[in-house]
């Protein structure tokens, strides 16, 4: 069980100058009330809020993910007292690309196991041979539901890149009203209160709600797209939005910047193309670049310019529409449409 503590409002002093998490139950879509999917009496779900198209992260776009708490049993939940207001942000685990977790390291600190209280005798009955730990009771309603916007690099330090995956997972203690060894509203030292058994054997479930899961990319760099002569698909109601005569040289070409905006080369880049529209070629497509110019499908950098270059063969392909992949060593991508005529 977890020691009560209150809502971020009211505890401003822990957060950093500048950051923002907000409790959200109106400014966006209020959870959907439905039948538990599995034990748990609560559900929990997550979703990014504005992500990039591609999931791809760079160093200047912030990471924010909405997470969604909710009854989902149609039933009250007796649960310890303070976990309603619990700071279900800290409780996401982000597992690394290469293999590894993250989690909000203050989580443990914050809350620790309560101390319990001890109920003595119950209607004047010595409760022997020992005393029973209990602590107060909340009761959750049926069409509780909380949400949480969470700005995740100001509770998580993902320095990694590559791909990650993030879910909640949140313990929950529930007690069954009608078991009187686990609920007990009779004990003399808490008149009036209704307080649960903690050591309880029978009424007792112990719980991880544990969310769905999310994927995403975080790169070292930032990408302004591809550069002319290509055009980004973006530019365009219906990509490709550039054609080019099949057998001409195509030189694909882009920049990566550091999170200072610098032109930077120290990353690996690779093409790979994929046919979306047309006649395949005689031969599937595997070397793609002009000469030795571009060994293994693989980016130059040109110092002079700051550009990654790349001189593309099209005699390879074939007439239609080619998506042209570009994967980063850092374990991003981008890619843009091309038609071949």
């Amino acid at each position: 069980m977890r020691a009560p503590h209150g809502s971020p409002t009211r505890r401003p002093s822990r957060w950093a100058p500048g950051v923002v998490l907000a409790i959200v139950l109106g400014l966006l879509p209020a959870p959907a009330h439905g039948a538990c999917t599995a034990a748990p009496p609560l559900e929990a779900k997550i979703f990014f809020q504005n992500p990039p198209a591609n999931l791809t992260y760079s160093p200047t776009t912030p990471i924010v993910v909405v997470l969604q708490v909710q009854n989902c049993s149609g039933a009250l939940v007796t649960t310890t007292a303070g976990f309603a207001q619990s700071d279900f942000f800290r409780q996401l685990i982000f597992t690394t690309p290469t293999g590894g977790s993250v989690t909000n390291t203050a989580e443990a600190l914050l809350h620790k196991d309560l101390p319990p209280l001890f109920c003595f005798s119950r209607q004047r009955v010595l409760q022997t041979p020992t005393a029973i730990p209990v602590v107060a009771a909340q009761v959750l309603a049926s069409t509780f539901s909380t949400q949480f916007v969470i700005p995740v690099q100001q509770f998580y330090a993902l320095t990694q890149s590559g791909r990650y995956t993030v879910n909640a997972r949140i313990p929950l203690h529930t007690f069954t009203p009608g078991d009187p060894s686990a609920v007990i509203t009779d004990c003399d030292q808490f008149l009036a209160q209704t307080v649960v058994n903690v050591s309880a054997t029978t009424g007792r479930q112990d719980f991880t709600v544990i969310s769905n899961s999310l994927e995403f990319v975080l790169t070292q760099f930032v990408s302004g797209g591809f550069l002319s002569p290509l055009v980004n698909d973006g530019a365009c109601t219906t990509p490709p939005c550039k054609t080019f005569s099949l057998g001409q040289v195509v030189p694909v070409k882009f920049q990566l910047l550091n999170a200072a905006g610098t032109p930077t080369g120290t990353a690996t880049a690779t093409l790979t193309v994929l046919q979306l529209a047309g006649s395949p070629p005689a031969l599937p497509p595997t070397m793609l670049g002009v000469g030795a110019a571009n060994p293994s499908n693989q980016f130059r950098f040109d110092q002079t310019t700051g550009q990654y270059v790349f001189s593309l063969n099209t005699r390879v392909l074939s007439r239609g529409v080619w998506r042209l992949d570009v994967n980063i060593s850092d374990g991003s991508s981008q890619s843009v449409q091309i038609g071949l005529q």
